[in-house]
């Protein structure tokens, strides 16, 4: 289970680290409207600190629709003139594929004015009112810079805002100014001391892994179909090859985080219709060096070292280090295997998808070669058709998940326009 692999404060170390790959300005509203959230439930004197923690978590994704429905650098524009189909993405996005499933509702409503919030019957209504307040008071922040006085949310109690909800900021301020520490960029230690309250369950654990798998489908939907099927003939080559429990939960990790890195690669190289030249081939090549940075100290390092070598090969001829297979393992094997036939099979923007035949013959000639480790590659080809179709299956169920997502989406939307 994902427990013995990675802590909760770690798990919270990798959002943020995530995030923060995807977009540094959204990564860093996502901390302060978080620091803001948490600093206000506390000064309400009502919640345990864990509780506080969650919340603050949640804040820090209040924006994850943005990543699929916006261009996330133009902030303004769908933080103050189109709010709803970044709130209503993102509110699926966490319903459905994070520990969030009821809280999830806050980010629908969350640019929403109090005057149609006030009579919703929800059980975290005050607790949206809130959000509200977060998130306005940092994006007036940086629309306003020094001008801007937290007294300009009070204009708007009654309308915009719950005024119960403006009277305790007004209160927590007076008794600690926290926006002063935001101003001066004090209050990451606060946050620290927040999440080291963060108590997450196994499951929820590896709901939370998975939800960093499907970031990359906000950025490619084919690449979360793509990390499933890797992950699906990863499971079928450990489970043949006879692994013992430990190291069938290593391989799967590492499956399901190997191409996280890719979040960094912009979308014109990854999706360009023709041969890379050398210079831009090297650029998708530095996305396995940085998965093992954002992994690195925060998750099992058995998991980065497998993850690390997706796209190394036995012969020495794979990157980004060049390692022979003197320094790789079959669970290395294993993931390099299923990686190649997952991305062979798939058509891409500059070529189509490879034949079986032509996959084995590639993969006889890499036994051949010594590019493939010869006991894993052949227990592939002796199981071909079977690993294929368990992964073209759980792929398919992936993508259902997206077209449920964008059923449920086109449905919220005309609910509330």
């Amino acid at each position: 289970m994902a427990v013995e692999y990675i802590t909760s404060r770690n798990m919270i170390s990798l959002i943020y680290e995530t995030m923060r790959v995807m977009n540094v300005s959204v990564a860093h509203h996502g901390v302060r409207v978080g620091y803001i959230m948490a600093k206000l439930l506390e000064g309400r004197g009502s919640y345990e600190k864990y509780e506080i923690a969650d919340f603050m978590i949640l804040a820090m994704l209040h924006d994850i629709g943005a990543f699929k429905t916006d261009d996330v650098r133009k902030q303004l524009t769908y933080e103050a003139k189109r709010t709803l189909p970044h709130s209503i993405y993102g509110y699926l996005f966490l319903k459905y594929l994070s520990p969030f499933q009821e809280r999830s509702k806050m980010i629908l409503y969350h640019h929403m004015d109090y005057t149609k919030t006030k009579d919703l019957d929800y059980r975290y209504r005050f607790e949206l009112e809130l959000l509200k307040i977060a998130e306005m008071m940092d994006i007036w922040y940086k629309a306003f810079g020094d001008k801007f006085e937290y007294s300009m949310i009070n204009k708007y109690a009654g309308t915009k805002f719950d005024p119960e909800a403006v009277a305790l900021m007004d209160r927590v301020i007076q008794e600690d100014d926290f926006f002063a520490k935001i101003r001066s960029n004090t209050f990451g230690q606060e946050v620290d001391e927040y999440e080291d309250y963060v108590l997450l369950s196994d499951e929820e654990k590896e709901k939370y892994l998975k939800m960093l798998m499907y970031f990359t489908g906000l950025k490619d939907e084919s690449m979360v179909s793509e990390t499933i099927s890797v992950i699906a003939v990863s499971r079928e080559l450990v489970r043949k090859l006879g692994l013992n429990e430990n190291d069938k939960n290593e391989v799967y990790y590492a499956a399901l985080l190997h191409d996280i890195g890719m979040l960094a690669i912009p979308n014109q190289l990854l999706n360009a219709p023709r041969t890379l030249n050398e210079e831009e081939k090297n650029l998708i090549k530095t996305h396995v060096e940085i998965m093992e940075h954002m992994l690195e100290g925060k998750i099992s390092d058995s998991i980065i070292k497998i993850a690390a070598a997706h796209h190394e090969r036995f012969d020495a001829s794979g990157y980004p280090k060049g390692l022979k297979g003197s320094y790789m393992s079959n669970k290395d094997a294993i993931l390099q295997i299923s990686e190649y036939v997952v991305n062979a099979m798939r058509e891409k923007p500059y070529r189509g998808a490879h034949t079986k035949n032509e996959i084995i013959d590639n993969i006889n000639n890499g036994i051949i070669t010594g590019r493939y480790d010869a006991i894993v590659a052949d227990m592939f080809l002796k199981n071909y058709d079977d690993i294929i179709e368990l992964a073209e299956d759980k792929a398919d169920m992936a993508l259902m998940m997206y077209q449920k997502l964008l059923r449920n989406y086109k449905q919220v939307y005309n609910s509330l326009v």
